[in-house]
């Protein structure tokens, strides 16, 4: 290669050639023969193309020939791999039957890799070389494009639009008919599908199919159109507005601008197709929204070799999230996580365009080898990541697997943090039976129950109040308006007939609860409730609080349904949900909101009841929480007066004691606790509480 580009220089008459260095030349080689990219924008393929050119320059050599390495396509809508085809076009594959397909698409695979292996040997060092390279790149395509069909035909049968048990039977041949028709192939090119073991024959013909190494970005978004979200970027002030003006401001649009319905509907129906088609697809991401990082997380994994790793830029969902607990759980039964560094983006340090609340996870997984965890962060800044990036905490698989539901990470920032969340560790799960049950209940939806809802200040006492997180807090149930109201008879007949479908779903927190009128309605009692939308960057993370009886909540404030147990327990766990040591350990795993599968495997403590820990708690929260006369009844229970506690500083002292006494529930010491306060929130000026809290803490420390 360096001989003929100097011959061309002398020959274009350059006298004084340029230095042509060994690792230039090794680039260029790389770059044709080992680089592989896709994306749907053809701009930003072409963009690319030109970088890797520019990059990859030699004086005197044709630019090498990136078409075939570097391609536009939907890398989600088509087929990952060889087993997937497989799983569709023969599902008895694997099954102790002979595979009909299997072969053939292997021989397809083959045929168009054998032109590309060719041209990995071409040099490309002059025009002729060039043309032959786009020569063979056709020829491989005309050779494999009869296996395309086939898996054109796969994503066709896994949509539902043709028969392929029936196509099956018949034979290859008339799979491949059937992907070449004109109905499919206009579906395959709306989709922009791209076939992995197609595109990229030679990567996936091998011996351990499958990349090496995949590094990747994905987009971060929703496959799906929020109304709101979609018609305030059209006329900005609309989320701002109050819930009753936003709804009235949403008519008035709708009606003024139809040429915007129609775009909006348009768009609507885009994204329900595009759903479809992900949901039809191996992506395990369970019943919740159907997001695009969470599709990635499976494909990418896919698509690598044994041995092979994925460095990915994800949002902390993805090692946390519910919905790609599969995947967690998959990585750590056939590879590791090699590397997660969180990255909190503080004043966007790491990406303008991203929230700064939001945390970043890059992450680095392996397919095959030795099973562990390592990870790191947050980090908070450039110079915090420069100067802790070093300190790792490494954990074997199978114990990492226990610490929560699903695999997920917590937020660990030093060695020092994984020994007090170990030591919380040790208490009874959140959702334990032992002593007493609480499970976590959404009574209403604020979209699905809107019918139900008046936004006005509706007078009289056939109406109830509807809460939302934002109208309580840390003892303070009075903190916030009402969400809405909703008038008494019809909201508790709406909760009644849920009530009775849900006590028969093994899965719900009713089953089993008798469901004999609306008088044992939740809503007619004293309850815990917290806000389900809850950051790790906000003063506080957990916030529950006591409600009094005879209002409702929609879903961003969850109850606690008390299956079994006392108002003294109720009472425990409001103070233990309520102390900072608890929203510590929360801390860990929350990122913007406090959901059911987070909360479950929280530790919880139970003391026995003969217990002083448990008791001292029990009296603090509960004249804490016990307001005034609307907990009258509840107070009784407890054995707490009710409005007892009347100024600022004696409410700061009790809570503070109660944050003392938890920490002693958990088992833990001084440094624990003072290990807490330090790392608990990030600018607040924790030495006066701390000093509160260490008081108590030293006093209790033999509760004989």
């Amino acid at each position: 290669l360096r001989n003929t580009a100097v011959q061309m220089l002398e020959q274009a008459g350059v006298h004084e050639v340029p230095t042509i260095d060994q690792m230039g030349l090794v680039r260029r080689q790389i770059a044709r023969r080992c680089i592989y990219g896709i994306d749907l924008n053809t701009i930003a393929v072409d963009l690319a193309r030109l970088a890797v050119w520019i990059h990859t320059f030699i004086p005197g050599l044709p630019m090498s020939t990136l078409d075939h390495g570097l391609v536009v396509g939907n890398s989600l809508t088509g087929i990952g791999t060889l087993d997937e085809a497989v799983e569709i076009l023969d599902p008895e594959d694997g099954g102790g039957q002979i595979s009909l397909f299997r072969q053939q698409i292997l021989d397809g695979i083959a045929a168009g890799a054998e032109p590309l292996k060719r041209l990995a040997l071409l040099a490309e060092s002059t025009v002729t070389e060039s043309r032959e390279a786009a020569g063979l790149i056709d020829e491989a395509t005309a050779a494999i494009e009869p296996t395309k069909h086939a898996l054109d035909a796969a994503v066709a049968g896994r949509l539902g639009l043709i028969d392929l048990r029936h196509l099956s039977a018949l034979g290859w041949d008339a799979v491949i008919g059937a992907g070449a028709s004109a109905a499919v192939q206009t579906k395959i090119e709306e989709l922009g599908a791209l076939h992995f073991p197609v595109a990229f024959p030679e990567v996936f013909s091998r011996e351990r199919p499958g990349f090496d190494v995949i590094l990747g970005n994905p987009p971060w978004e929703k496959v799906k159109v929020e109304k709101h979200g979609w018609w305030g970027l059209r006329f900005p002030g609309l989320r701002s507005m109050s819930q009753k003006d936003k709804n009235a401001a949403l008519a008035r649009y709708e009606h003024e601008r139809p040429d915007l319905v129609a775009e909006y509907d348009d768009a609507v129906a885009v994204a329900e197709d595009l759903r479809g088609v992900l949901r039809a697809g191996p992506y395990p991401i369970g019943s919740g929204d159907t997001d695009l990082y969470k599709i990635f997380c499976w494909r990418d994994w896919a698509l690598l070799r044994d041995s092979g790793r994925a460095g990915i830029v994800f949002p902390r969902g993805a090692l946390s999230g519910s919905g790609t607990a599969k995947w967690r759980e998959a990585i750590l039964q056939g590879g590791a996580f090699d590397d997660v560094c969180f990255l909190t983006n503080s004043r966007k340090w790491v990406f303008e365009e991203v929230h700064p609340q939001y945390t970043v996870a890059l992450t680095t997984i392996r397919r095959s080898g030795q099973r562990t965890v390592t990870f790191n962060g947050p980090f908070h800044s450039l110079s915090d990541y420069k100067s802790g990036v070093g300190r790792c905490i490494t954990v074997p698989a199978d114990e990492f697997s226990g610490w929560a539901t699903g695999a997920a990470f917590p937020l660990l920032p030093s060695n020092a943090s994984a020994a007090v969340f170990k030591k919380m560790r040790r208490s009874p799960r959140f959702d334990s039976t032992d002593g007493f049950e609480f499970r976590p209940v959404a009574e209403l939806h604020a979209t699905g129950d809107k019918a139900l809802f008046d936004f006005s200040e509706p007078a009289g006492d056939e109406w109830m109040p509807v809460l939302a997180g934002a109208s309580f807090n840390l003892y303070d149930p009075d903190f916030g308006p009402p969400y809405a109201y909703a008038k008494r008879q019809k909201l508790a007949a709406h909760l009644e007939r849920k009530r009775r479908r849900q006590s028969r779903t093994s899965s719900s927190a009713f089953y089993g609860v008798p469901a004999d009128s609306s008088a044992t309605l939740p809503m007619n009692f004293t309850r815990i409730a917290f806000r389900d939308v809850a950051r790790a960057t906000d003063s506080r993370t957990v916030i529950a609080c006591l409600l009094e009886p005879d209002v409702s909540l929609v879903h961003n404030a969850p109850y606690l349904l008390r299956r079994n147990g006392s108002p003294s327990d109720e009472a425990l766990v409001l103070a233990v949900m309520s102390s900072v040591t608890f929203d510590w350990y929360a801390r860990r795993y929350v990122e913007l909101h406090l959901t059911f599968e987070i909360l479950a495997p929280f530790p919880l403590p139970r003391p026995g009841s003969t217990s002083p820990l448990r008791n001292r708690v029990i009296n603090l929260a509960g004249r804490l929480a016990a307001v005034d006369d609307r907990y009258a009844d509840w107070a009784a229970e407890v054995g707490v007066p009710v409005g007892s506690v009347t100024d600022e500083d004696t409410k700061n002292d009790m809570i503070a004691e109660i944050d003392a006494v938890v920490s002693h529930l958990y088992g833990l010491g001084r440094n624990d606790v003072t290990h807490i306060f330090a790392t608990f929130h990030r600018g607040w000026d924790y030495r006066p509480r701390l000093a509160a809290v260490l008081k108590h803490f030293d006093r209790w420390a033999d509760p004989q």
